[in-house]
């Protein structure tokens, strides 16, 4: 017979996995406040030509240890707790598929309204996507799990070698010179529906890149949060620190040689040098995003740390809204109809910015833990997705 599924209790919560949530949300904040400073007509070529040395250095590094990293995290948060709803629902016998797939449809349509009002930047939409892939394999064996992650994650690579030999739409450039001056003017001075329709065709450009190059990479980031939840990685490293901690020393090696050294053994006169770099990027980024997950996760596993980090867990609760706030607020910072900054050529300004944003919604997100328990779109995603209506 099947037992009534409630969503989960705030003493049923895991906090070294809200502990992430919260750090992974600091990461994406830094990372999306240079993207709502700059179109994705030429996000990379904006900031490759900054016109102080110093910025330009600092961007140089500070952009290598934080895009796509926090992405990773994210999205193996997203996977992690997939899991964590399917086995509720295999030992209560519910209707995982019922359930999981009216949930990915409400957050398609968080994902879509986020585009449609704030930022093109969205990645709630590539979410629900992956979220369905998860659904269609998430019975199989964990061997072939592993090698669909893999799969998709270097999936660009394959995509590129391939490009080598047919034509193939180009999966690494939004550029667009059309919109490229168009973008300075309205996202800095325009109204609110100069920016939308601007938008709109700026996530449009945008397509390729999320369709062949962050959609698969998302997939397979998701698929392996799955794979960890399902052997309780969280378990596992509260119980044998230790050999955690040796571990997160051989993977943070790994991931700092690759980083000064794979582009040294590529062939850039060869066909396949972007193929190959790309693969080379994704491995790094890949050891440098686990590096950070099993540091926090080490930190979070010890109760003084995990009590420390009590705010960055609150904001881990409620991550949703979160991550819509963060846009919501960027967007009145940088576009026209707010104080129009946009375009701004000092990186560190920027960066603390996005620290002053995160800040903000700490003190926010104390002071709403005090009267509510859940977000209010963490509020709205359970009331329908558990409604069997």
């Amino acid at each position: 017979m099947e037992e009534k599924i409630k969503p989960v209790s705030v003493n049923e919560r895991i906090s070294s996995i809200d502990i992430l949530r919260g750090f992974a949300l600091l990461g994406i904040v830094l990372v999306n406040v240079l993207g709502f400073n700059a179109s994705f007509f030429n996000f990379s070529g904006f900031y490759t030509n900054l016109p102080d040395h110093f910025q330009q250095e600092f961007y140089t590094i500070y952009i290598s240890l934080t895009a796509d990293k926090f992405i990773f995290l994210f999205g193996f948060l997203f996977g992690y707790g997939i899991y964590l709803q399917y086995n509720k629902f295999e030992n209560k016998g519910g209707n995982f598929i019922g359930f999981f797939s009216k949930r990915m449809f409400i957050l398609s349509l968080f994902g879509i309204l986020h585009i449609l009002f704030l930022w093109a930047g969205d990645i709630l939409l590539l979410y629900s996507f992956a979220g369905i892939v998860i659904l269609v394999f998430h019975k199989l064996s964990t061997k072939w799990q592993v090698l669909l992650s893999v799969f998709f994650y270097f999936f660009i690579g394959i995509w590129l070698y391939i490009g080598v030999w047919i034509s193939l739409p180009d999966a690494m450039s939004s550029t667009s010179t059309v919109y490229l001056e168009k973008a300075k003017i309205i996202f800095a001075n325009g109204n609110y529906f100069d920016c939308l329709f601007l938008r709109l065709q700026e996530y449009f450009s945008f397509r390729n890149i999320n369709a062949f190059y962050y959609l698969p990479k998302v997939i397979g980031i998701t698929i392996f949060g799955f794979i960890s939840s399902k052997y309780n990685l969280h378990k596992e490293v509260e119980k044998h620190t230790k050999s955690w901690i040796i571990i997160l020393i051989i993977i943070t090696s790994i991931g700092a040689a690759s980083y000064f050294g794979f582009d040294k053994i590529i062939n850039f006169e060869s066909p396949y040098a972007n193929a190959m770099y790309m693969i080379g990027y994704e491995f790094t980024n890949l050891f440098f995003a686990c590096s950070y997950l099993l540091f926090i996760m080490i930190i979070a596993s010890n109760s003084f740390f995990a009590k420390l980090l009590k705010p960055i867990a609150l904001m881990g609760r409620m991550s949703l809204t979160n991550y819509i706030m963060q846009s919501f607020i960027l967007s009145i910072v940088f576009y026209g109809w707010g104080f129009g900054l946009f375009g701004q050529t000092d990186v560190t300004s920027i960066v603390l910015l996005g620290i002053c944003v995160y800040m903000l919604q700490l003190f926010i997100n104390i002071i709403w833990f005090k009267y509510n328990n859940q977000g209010p779109l963490e509020k709205l995603w359970r009331k329908y997705s558990y409604n069997k209506r």
